[in-house]
């Protein structure tokens, strides 16, 4: 998975922080499209990570680099039609269950899992191996091109 999440919204978030997650989700993403552009065997594809999870208010940084890798593989799945397909895959907080927030305590880590479980409509988080199978749908289906999907459970719906 490519790419830092960050929390605050556009008053707290120092000009560093959104250059870091901005480079490490947005910029990363897009220099891979250019050298997949370039590299890609005809019928192949590029399967982004986004994200899901959090408003503007909450995750500037993070929020407006998904929003650029959304409009990132609709530009690329254009340009790189009909030899290529671009899509994109958004998770959102799967908790315990990924290294990704190794360096928070366990005890805070699961604390935040079960709340933020309590806030998806589904009532849960995503296992990695759910995740995984979107990411496996987007790169297998041949007919599925320009789209983010949402692995979240809901998580967008609520408010």
């Amino acid at each position: 998975m490519i790419g830092d999440s960050m929390t605050g919204g556009f008053l707290q978030t120092s000009p560093e922080t959104m250059r870091h997650v901005l480079g490490s989700k947005f910029l990363t993403n897009w220099a891979i499209g250019q050298h997949a552009a370039r590299i890609l065997a005809d019928g192949g594809s590029l399967t982004c990570t986004s994200g899901t999870g959090g408003r503007p208010h909450e995750v500037s940084a993070t929020y407006v680099a998904n929003l650029g890798i959304t409009a990132l593989v609709q530009g690329l799945a254009v340009e790189m039609a009909p030899r290529h397909r671009v899509n994109a895959v958004a998770p959102t907080f799967m908790g315990t269950a990924t290294r990704f927030w190794r360096d928070m305590p366990d005890d805070e880590l699961a604390r935040q899992e079960t709340s933020f479980a309590s806030s998806v409509p589904l009532r849960r988080t995503a296992t990695p191996g759910e995740v995984a199978a979107a990411y496996v749908l987007l790169m297998t289906s041949t007919f599925i091109t320009g789209q983010v999907l949402a692995v979240d459970g809901g998580v967008m719906l609520a408010t």
